[in-house]
């Protein structure tokens, strides 16, 4: 009799109980259609107080060993908090306008490494990619993990279209600081914001006018011009 053959899931479960640290911080999974499984189902479901196994498991139909990978991802993506809450990238990848940008984000934020060697890499050739890869990692070319690793870099990418621009972080500066808009009561004025320093001089005692006279020509050349 022939056995039927096991899920991704179990067959990811039996072979990886445990991750196996890769250099340069490049994340992973063995099972990647089991991750975009995971990212379809965020799209099409109802968002989680916390992003849970059960969740995972009732919800998107999400089991088996290599399930357990799946969070730490979603979180090195910053998808979600680390006890699990979904965070505003996560809803904005919920949306249509959003998920390209959300998705480019996230990539940027688990594959942050790649970006530094080329800050276009979601653009590159597969080939270029895994060169990469394999220049950060160390591993060789045919290693499995170097196609452990592109496929799950792959998987987030192909949600990537166009010209995305990353997220910037809640509470980043966007306006330079000397000039500040405000509406006040209403009115919409402006106001520019200056910068002062104050700078308090604590001259030495001295009879000789001279040793004055250089202190304060050494502040004209230096401070006040």
């Amino acid at each position: 009799m022939t056995k039927a053959p096991k899920s991704e899931e179990a067959t990811e479960s039996d072979k990886s109980k445990t991750k196996k640290v890769i250099k340069g911080n490049l994340p992973y999974t063995q099972a990647p259609g089991v991750f975009k499984k995971t990212l379809d189902g965020i799209v099409t479901a109802e968002q989680p107080d916390r992003f849970t196994s059960n969740f995972m498991e009732t919800v998107l139909g999400i089991t088996g060993g290599s399930a357990r990978f799946v969070p730490p991802l979603l979180k090195k993506m910053a998808f979600l908090k680390s006890d699990g809450t979904p965070t505003e990238l996560y809803a904005s990848f919920r949306t249509e306008g959003s998920r390209s940008n959300a998705a480019f984000t996230g990539l940027k934020n688990a594959f942050s490494e790649l970006f530094q060697r080329n800050e276009f890499i979601h653009k590159a050739t597969e080939a270029d990619v895994r060169d990469n890869i394999v220049a950060i990692t160390g591993l060789t070319k045919g290693d499995s993990y170097v196609n452990y690793i592109w496929s799950t870099f792959k998987v987030v990418r192909d949600f990537v279209s166009g010209d995305p621009v990353a997220s910037k972080p809640k509470g980043e500066q966007t306006a330079p600081i000397e000039e500040v808009e405000r509406s006040a009561h209403g009115l919409g004025s402006t106001t520019k914001v200056g910068l002062v320093n104050n700078i308090n001089i604590v001259l030495p005692e001295s009879t000789n006018i001279t040793v004055y006279n250089l202190i304060f020509q050494s502040l004209r050349a230096n401070l006040l011009s």
